[in-house]
C-alpha cells in the first residue's frame, strides 16, 4: 500500500526534468507521506478503515502530492474517508420512533465532545440561519436547505405528528 501511495503521488506530479537532486527529493518526500498513512490506516483488510480504494484514490492521492514542494517537510498523516454521516432509524411496538442523524461536516464536527463520553456534536445545521427572515431560518416545520434536507425528504409544510 505505501509503494501503491507513493507511486501514485509521483505519478500526479509527473515528469519535471531530470535534476536527480530534485527527483530525489520529491521521491523522499512521497514516501515519507506514504508511510504516515500506511502506519495510521493500513491494518487487517476486513478491519481497515479507510479502504484500499480510498487510500488510492485520485483526488486523495493528487491532494497528498500537492503537499509536496521545495523544501522537506514533517509528514501528517491524511484521512481519505469522505463524508461522516451515521443515521439510525428504529421504532417500537407502541408506535414510538426515533430518527437520529450524526454527522460532522466541515472537519471535526463542532469542535466541541460531550465531557467524560468523546461523543463529538455534530454541526450539519451549519447552514441554518438564526433570522428568521432567511429562507434557511432554523424554525418548526421548516427543513432549511442542507445536503441531508435535500438527500432525505422534501420541504416539510406541517409537522408530521405521530407515525404508526
Amino acid at each position: 500500500m505505501i509503494v501503491l501511495q507513493a507511486l501514485g503521488m509521483l505519478e500526479r506530479l509527473g515528469e519535471q526534468g531530470y535534476d536527480a537532486v530534485e527527483t530525489l527529493h520529491r521521491r523522499i518526500e512521497a514516501t515519507k507521506l506514504a508511510y504516515v498513512d500506511g502506519f495510521a490506516h493500513v491494518t487487517d483488510l476486513e478491519a481497515m478503515r479507510p479502504t484500499i480504494e480510498q487510500m488510492l484514490d485520485d483526488d486523495y492521492l493528487t491532494s497528498r502530492a500537492a503537499l509536496i514542494g521545495e523544501q522537506a517537510v514533517d509528514p501528517v498523516h491524511g484521512n481519505p474517508i469522505q463524508g461522516g454521516t451515521v443515521y439510525l432509524a428504529t421504532a417500537d411496538s407502541d408506535g414510538n420512533m426515533v430518527s437520529l442523524i450524526q454527522s460532522n461536516f466541515k472537519g471535526f464536527g463542532s469542535g466541541m465532545v460531550v465531557p467524560g463520553t468523546g461523543i463529538s456534536l455534530q454541526n450539519r445545521g451549519w447552514s441554518f440561519s438564526l433570522d428568521p427572515q432567511h429562507p434557511n431560518a432554523l424554525a418548526p416545520a421548516n427543513a432549511p436547505t442542507t445536503p441531508l434536507s435535500q438527500a432525505l425528504s422534501p420541504k416539510i409544510t406541517k409537522p408530521l405528528g405521530r407515525l404508526v
